[in-house]
């Protein structure tokens, strides 16, 4: 970490994230304590990134101290970064090497942008940040200049395919989109499922933990469309999948895999009438104890709305 950089940085900011990945977490101490040292009125917030730092990931703070590889797609507007030093002969080999060429952030290069030219040609993934090279991995075929170690593309993107063929003839779908992102591409894959006369409904949920998705009643599969740098393992009872699966279920097409990928056209309005359309999904929400999924195929009002704020009894805004 540059300190000089640092202290110029922190002139006149009054809060500051600090956002660590564990394989930074030992550095955390020592920028905390220059920090409270040397800005003693800055309001210094310790934050855990997972493996990879994502402003969509974490709360909105004036600037940020970046301990670890930062997400590419999503950058953050004011912050200061760590950075690796590159051994001479490391430098040396990149410099003859005529593949795509990404480096992370912690590189101090700029990322190469994605184009279409990287799905026809070598791709070298300079990183030791195992989600960062995954990500090119499974979307380019790429390889790791330190040779990490990579799950099998193809039994991977198998397993994504084999997903599509199980939502295929599901009725009713949760899309989880975690930051406002995404609203639109989860507003898009409603609208398609709902042509093919599926039931869908949207839900905002930043935090994707087990004790959250578990609650969502009344559905046959969960959709999230999130970072692409993130990977949902987590194990439910119904199938947790992506934009992709979805496309694939729907276009019954293997195409370029990209987790976000969602183009699929809408289908012809069948002339069928509403009750039939709840006769095919409104089954499985009798099935449900909470029957939390409104049955509607018309436009509705799908904004974010601020919630309540006070206990169920007695709202804020009711008074004693």
């Amino acid at each position: 970490m540059d300190f000089n950089l640092l202290n110029q940085k922190l002139t006149g900011k009054t809060e500051v994230g600090l956002l660590s990945t564990e394989d930074y977490k030992h550095m955390i101490k020592d920028v905390y304590d220059y920090i409270r040292e040397n800005h003693p009125r800055i309001d210094t917030f310790l934050l855990h990134g997972e493996g990879i730092l994502c402003p969509l990931k974490a709360r909105s703070f004036e600037f940020f101290v970046l301990l670890g590889v930062y997400c590419p797609i999503h950058p953050f507007k004011d912050f200061i970064s760590i950075e690796t030093h590159m051994s001479q002969e490391d430098k040396n080999n990149l410099e003859s090497d005529s593949r795509c060429i990404v480096y992370d952030s912690s590189y101090g290069v700029l990322s190469l942008k994605e184009s279409e030219e990287m799905y026809s040609r070598d791709v070298l993934v300079v990183t030791r940040n195992q989600m960062f090279y995954d990500y090119y991995l499974y979307k380019y075929n790429a390889r790791s200049f330190y040779e990490l170690e990579g799950r099998d593309r193809m039994q991977y993107l198998a397993s994504k395919c084999n997903k599509g063929e199980m939502v295929r003839d599901l009725q009713v779908f949760a899309i989880i989109f975690t930051s406002r992102v995404y609203e639109e591409l989860a507003r898009s894959i409603r609208k398609k499922l709902i042509s093919r006369r599926k039931n869908a409904y949207l839900l905002f949920l930043k935090d994707l933990s087990y004790e959250r998705m578990i609650t969502i009643e009344g559905t046959e599969c969960i959709v999230i469309v999130d970072c692409p740098f993130f990977e949902c393992s987590l194990e439910m009872h119904i199938p947790v999948v992506t934009p992709f699966e979805v496309e694939y279920a729907l276009s019954r097409e293997w195409r370029r895999f990209d987790k976000n990928s969602f183009r699929v056209e809408d289908e012809a309005t069948s002339n069928c009438k509403e009750l039939d359309l709840v006769e095919r999904a409104g089954k499985i929400l009798l099935r449900s104890s909470g029957q939390i999924v409104p049955f509607s195929y018309e436009e509705e009002d799908m904004d974010i709305h601020s919630g309540e704020s006070g206990i169920a009894c007695r709202y804020d805004h009711e008074g004693v």
